[in-house]
């Protein structure tokens, strides 16, 4: 739902100004449409864009253009450094972008607009990544470096951080936030598994559609990508809400007869702040090592199903991928369903913790059994299910370490929070692919080197160093071995916030309504603007079919009471057996 935004100041003022641009949901609560539109299918574009660029970029380096130790030592330098030193200029745009966020009053709210913003600067930089020029090895690198530095440090950045803050300004309710974060991992997750299974497929039918030119095969593909990316962007901006900034703006506009950016506090002072509030602190550590770990993982998974699951079978790599993560990761489907109740029963925290202790066990027979197929498979479902809980639930944490700081410190920080976040899980990503690469160039990786056919027509290649091919065990296995084990210490012992947040939520209403009552201005909750929004839509809603209803009657010439009185019975039959239904479920929870 828009806000109006009559002073013509601030950043984004004038844009998205028309009905056209407003969200399609209408409910102050969240509902089942906007969790899946908007946080589910609507990311997926751009998480498939990302998980593309994640998993099969380096290869495309190191097996396709050549990018390896063996072309020189400058290029194994540029392989560690770029990845790294391209943070460095994501830092200044997550500050940017921070503040950008801050100072946003469109109409649309302060994170939506962005997600449109990002869109071509995505498009654009993805096509420049694979189509790397035929020059020398220097203009090579200056390319990959710019199109590498405008896709994250530009285009990333700007969807990711709106993204990122998105589940927590879409609600107070922690439930509402909680399922929309949730929602939004799922997403993320099912970008990289469909990536993980279909793409090498999709990549190998393409590339023999093009006489196995690669090259042309992955930009081929990236366009497809594109294709699918754009129409579910415009989707989750459609399709979801910021009802903490309407809420922040409707209560500042009664002060005031324009809608402007509610004033935040500055950067600096917000990073202060949240530095008050030790879960904040180790929310955003905790994010850090995981999406480093992660990407190490995503990193390996192509060099992994080439050199280890089957030991050297590269020839194969892209049907071994696929069945690999079909077969680990099946249980994964039914995993999700359960962990619905586990988590109503334990909560978060506990659902954690107690998952992360299968994540260990299973990350550890896999490790310890490179080249067996059976353990591998079996260890790498058991780890999947076992990260289930961390992984779908971690970042709705985030809302409430925000509502922490608020309640603690009384300055909102979701401008520094959203630059934090960015900052992070873009440099993870570039952390995580130098470290990669590190490991690649210091163990001896080569590109790989076909050396004939097997009688089936598989092609053959020569074997890695055993270094190389341990390190890519590690990198994949390993990688979330120490994840478990962080969760489980983490999540164990020390974050218990979950436990905190009915007081942490109460006394921020209260705090609310005693500032707007100092004021002389009525606060209005939450529950409040929907109780009173979903009055007025079904007095709107019993209006309408009154007067279409006696439209019929007046042509049809039927009885319009009769008719009417149908219709009132009916309902309150379904409404007897919502009511019966609900004093059931309360009997039952005393």
């Amino acid at each position: 739902m828009a806000t109006e935004t009559a002073a013509h100041k601030g950043v984004l003022a004038n844009a998205f100004k028309g009905n056209i641009w407003n969200s399609r949901i209408r409910s102050a609560n969240v509902r089942a449409k906007e969790m899946w539109l908007g946080y589910v299918f609507g990311p997926f574009g751009v998480m498939l864009m990302y998980s593309v660029v994640n998993s099969y970029y380096n290869q495309y380096l190191t097996d396709i253009m050549g990018f390896t130790a063996s072309r020189g030592a400058w290029i194994a330098i540029f392989m560690v450094i770029f990845p790294v030193l391209t943070k460095v200029i994501d830092a200044t745009t997550n500050v940017l972008m921070s503040r950008l966020i801050d100072s946003t009053v469109c109409r649309q709210g302060k994170l939506r607009p962005w997600f449109l913003l990002s869109l071509p600067i995505l498009v654009v930089s993805i096509l420049m990544l694979f189509s790397v020029p035929v020059a020398s090895p220097q203009l090579q690198a200056v390319w990959i470096f710019i199109s590498y530095n405008l896709f994250y440090s530009v285009g990333y950045t700007m969807w990711n951080m709106a993204y990122q803050l998105s589940a927590s300004l879409s609600s107070r309710n922690t439930d509402h936030r909680k399922n929309n974060s949730m929602a939004g991992q799922m997403a993320k997750n099912l970008g990289v598994g469909m990536i993980s299974i279909f793409f090498p497929l999709i990549m190998t039918s393409v590339g023999a559609m093009m006489g196995d030119n690669y090259r042309q095969s992955y930009l081929a593909c990236m366009a497809l990508v594109c294709c699918v990316t754009v129409p579910l962007t415009f989707l989750q901006y459609f399709y979801t809400r910021e009802r903490v900034t309407e809420e922040r703006r409707s209560t500042h506009a009664a002060l005031s007869e324009t809608h402007t950016a509610v004033p935040e506090a500055p950067f600096a002072k917000q990073i202060k702040a949240c530095l008050q509030s030790r879960y904040w602190i180790l929310l955003i550590i905790l994010i850090l090592v995981y999406q480093v770990f992660n990407n190490l993982r995503d990193m390996s998974l192509i060099y992994y199903s080439g050199w280890v699951v089957q030991g050297n079978a590269y020839g194969q790599y892209a049907a071994i991928q696929a069945k690999f993560q079909m077969i680990a990761m099946s249980p994964m489907g039914p995993g999700i369903i359960l962990l619905i109740p586990l988590v109503k029963k334990l909560g978060r925290r506990r659902s954690i913790w107690v998952c992360s202790i299968f994540s260990i066990v299973g990350s550890t027979v896999a490790l310890l059994n490179a080249g067996h197929t059976l353990p591998v498979y079996a260890g790498t479902a058991v780890m999947c299910i076992g990260n289930l809980a961390f992984v779908y639930t971690y970042l709705s944490f985030l809302g409430d370490t925000i509502d922490h700081v608020e309640w603690k410190t009384g300055i909102r920080c979701d401008g520094a929070t959203g630059a934090l976040v960015g900052f992070v899980t873009a440099a993870s990503a570039g952390i995580g692919q130098g470290l990669f690469n590190l490991g690649l160039m210091l163990t001896g990786y080569a590109t790989p080197e076909k050396i004939g056919e097997s009688a089936e027509g598989i092609a053959l290649y020569a074997d890695q160093p055993a270094a190389a091919t341990a390190w890519i065990n590690f990198s994949y296995q390993g990688s979330l071995l120490l994840v478990g084990v962080l969760a489980f210490i983490l999540f164990r012992f020390f974050f218990d916030i979950e436990d905190k947040m009915d007081t942490i939520t109460h006394d921020l209403q209260e705090r609310h309504r005693a500032e707007c009552e100092a004021k002389g201005i009525e606060y209005i909750p939450s529950y409040e603007l929907e109780r009173r929004e979903q009055e007025e839509l079904r007095r709107k809603a019993e209006e309408v079919r009154i007067r279409e209803l006696k439209e019929y009657c007046a042509r049809t010439g039927k009885d319009f009471d009769t008719l009417n009185n149908k219709v009132l019975a009916r309902r309150a039959k379904k409404q007897a057996k919502k009511d019966a239904k609900k004093a059931k479920q309360q009997a039952g929870k005393r």
